[in-house]
């Protein structure tokens, strides 16, 4: 197979016995520029005669060794050779010359395969002039001593369990030097100080396993690693595939190539950040995206939005959550999700954000991006927590927009910032909840008063700050007030969980992305899901009202059943009747169990077609009727429920009616404003549904 000086090119070599190993790693015979066929069963390598090499590997000419002191024109003497059982390999002699040093080094590595020892990569020497690399040496793996540590700076030395020892001062070396644009070999010292590894276990050695540093290797790792399989797994996977006799990939080795990836991108985050996204844009011209850069270039902070939460927003606009969550990369940069609810009474996402910090001026900036995404259009409320800088930046950009504190925050300060009274006053919590429960801003005062009488609140600076602010977070100013029936953030933080399968605090910027939008796929399925149940499936009755059956129809399969329950709830409810002046009636109406101080009151007025209002304002606040009106509608005996209390946003075709997805521009088209264009449409289907249609 390989020439040999006594032997004609072209003739090959009489193979062995037969007894054949198995193919050597692809990357050694591309590294040495030689077509590697086979290895016998002692590892000898036998290879094909007539080694035409390109430009970036040698060329044999038939010059004795000795006689080489400078370089030819290209040509290079016979090599030694290395006569084994079964074939022979090729020998680094000195003068031999290389176009680069990197064939040199793996010419010299695949001689350590062939013969038993490892290789790597020791000094160089630069130019004085130019500061180029002039000389380099490669060296048996085993060169050198192992360096002795001072115990005496190292805590627990006494249980500390010293590596093995490797090096073993072996002298065996490659010197190559730069001289008339090729490579040339200087030194070789071809003697060791150790016994040669068997060829078979060679492959074990760090220079000649080499599967793990290919670039297939390396992209399957990456593929694999996007789809969050743990780290063990991709191992075991990619070896499954993986012939073994190159050696096969180790846990700790994908763990190194992941960590190197995402230290060699640290730097170029922003890059690969901007690449994805315009890639993102020019698959689908509604995606938005905007980065906030520094006055150097260094990136700060981002915002996007697909069309699918674009359109989302269009819908059910009255109402999101922004909170501020962990940090999602090396960067630190705080993941801050803007969450809605969509027609399943499911959290969806509107749009997210990674920011640079949590001042005013980047709330304000991504508020005002955000903006520009949703074609100027703010939302009817934003819950937030009770960040101050938040606030500042909400009233600035969101001026007409209400803003809700997080309920679950209040609670939770609460309990930090009142330990004292709860020690000693054990009456104090429910004082506190009647007032925070009340039905009126007037009787919600008057409670406070009495707090701050019996419990000398006044003093507490935490409360009175908060009571200073109580028009964000006490339920009396959020009784007329839309919100969805969402009083936290806990819808964004299940969001924030719901990522926490795909990312992490090591995740990078443009891993990020990614991960985020496989889960983002992952929630938008469970929507689909939802929207097949409710469009074809038919709800089962349980009162058999034709208010139950009409809601059947017209309501998701989620938000059926909340109507449902109250249904039924109104059939264990009792009214009386307090005044009836002309049309509008009054009326107290509660469960049968109940006492009458815990009733709520009920005003019913058919003057102008059919409208009715409940104290206890769950349908101003969550868009469904309450048990004691539709107590009052069955006794009135309606058979429809009033079109003014079947609200568009919680029905089946909440999202597949209006007007589709919107244009990421914000200019003009044909004189149109694309938002004006969006609402004509919409309102043009409306039109087309008919006045049965909602």
């Amino acid at each position: 197979m390989y020439p040999s000086s006594s032997q004609p090119s072209g003739v090959p070599i009489e193979r062995g016995d037969g007894r054949l190993c198995a193919l050597v790693d692809d990357a050694l015979s591309q590294a040495c520029g030689l077509a590697i066929e086979e290895v016998d069963a002692h590892g000898l390598l036998m290879v094909d005669d007539g080694i035409n090499v390109d430009e970036d590997h040698l060329e044999w000419a038939e010059t004795d060794v000795n006689d080489i002191d400078e370089v030819g024109s290209g040509t290079f003497s016979t090599p030694k050779k290395v006569d084994g059982e079964k074939g022979v390999v090729n020998t680094p002699f000195v003068g031999q010359a290389f176009d680069r040093w990197e064939s040199a080094y793996d010419f010299y590595n695949a001689y350590g395969l062939a013969t038993g020892f490892g290789v790597r990569k020791s000094s160089t020497s630069s130019s004085m002039k130019t500061n180029e690399v002039i000389s380099r040496a490669f060296v048996c793996d085993r060169e050198g001593l192992k360096r002795e540590r001072d115990k005496g700076k190292i805590d627990n030395a006494k249980e500390m369990r010293e590596r093995r020892i490797v090096r073993l001062n072996c002298k065996a070396r490659m010197i190559i030097k730069h001289r008339d644009e090729k490579w040339v070999v200087k030194t070789f010292e071809d003697i060791h100080s150790h016994e040669l590894t068997s060829p078979l276990k060679t492959k074990m050695l760090r220079s000649h396993n080499r599967f793990h540093k290919s670039e297939g290797t390396k992209a399957l790792i990456d593929c694999l690693n996007e789809t969050q399989m743990p780290k063990s797994k991709i191992a075991k996977a990619i070896n499954s595939t993986h012939d073994g006799v190159t050696g096969g990939l180790s846990t700790n080795q994908v763990i190194a190539h992941l960590r190197a990836k995402r230290n060699n991108n640290l730097g170029q985050e922003a890059v690969l950040v901007a690449n994805h996204l315009q890639k993102k844009r020019s698959e689908d011209p509604n995606f938005f995206f905007s980065m906030e850069l520094d006055i150097d270039g260094t990136f700060r902070s981002m915002f996007w939005a697909d069309a699918r939460a674009r359109d989302a927003y269009m819908t059910f606009n009255d109402v999101i959550i922004f909170y501020v969550t962990y940090k999602t990369n090396r960067l630190s940069l705080p993941f801050a999700p803007f969450t809605g609810l969509n027609h399943h009474k499911q959290s969806t996402l509107f749009g997210a954000a990674l920011l640079a910090d949590e001042t005013d001026e980047t709330f304000c900036w991504v508020f005002e991006q955000w903006l520009t995404c949703m074609h100027g259009r703010a939302p009817g409320v934003i819950i937030t927590d009770m960040d101050l800088a938040m606030k500042n930046a909400i009233k600035r950009v969101f001026p007409d927009t209400r803003h809700r504190f997080c309920e679950w925050h209040i609670w939770k300060h609460l309990l930090e910032k009142v330990v004292e009274m709860r020690d000693t006053d054990s009456d104090f919590y429910r004082d506190y909840n009647r007032c925070f429960h009340s039905k009126k801003i007037e009787e919600c005062e008057e409670k406070w008063q009495d707090l701050v009488v019996n419990y000398g609140i006044c003093r507490n600076e935490w409360l009175s700050r908060m009571w200073e602010q109580r028009e964000h977070w006490m339920r009396a100013y959020w009784r007329t007030t839309f919100t969805a029936g969402m009083k936290s953030s806990q819808r964004s933080e299940s969001m924030n969980s719901f990522f926490d399968g795909y990312v992490n605090n090591n995740t990078g910027l443009h891993e990020f992305l990614t991960a985020n939008e496989r889960a983002l796929v992952q929630r938008r399925k469970t929507e689909a899901e939802e929207d097949f149940k409710s469009k074809y499936s038919i709800p089962k009755m349980q009162t058999n009202t034709p208010l139950e059956e009409e809601a059947g129809k017209f309501y998701t399969s989620i938000i059926f059943n909340k109507f449902q329950d109250e249904l039924k709830g109104s059939n264990n409810c009792w009214h009386d009747q307090l005044s009836s002046e002309g049309t509008v009636e009054e009326y107290y109406v509660g469960l049968k169990t109940d006492q009458k101080s815990r009733w709520c009151r009920v005003q019913y007025d058919d003057s102008d077609g059919v409208t009715a209002r409940c104290e206890c304002a769950m349908f101003e606040m969550e868009g469904i009727l309450c048990q004691h009106i539709l107590r009052i509608f069955d006794l009135k005996q309606l058979r429809m429920v009033p079109e003014r209390y079947m609200l568009r946003r919680w029905s089946i075709e909440a999202r597949y009616r209006e007007g589709g997805v919107l244009p990421t521009s914000t200019q003009e088209t044909n004189g149109m404003n694309p938002f004006k264009r969006w609402c004509l449409i919409s309102t043009w289907q409306r039109l087309l549904d008919g006045p049965g249609k909602r």
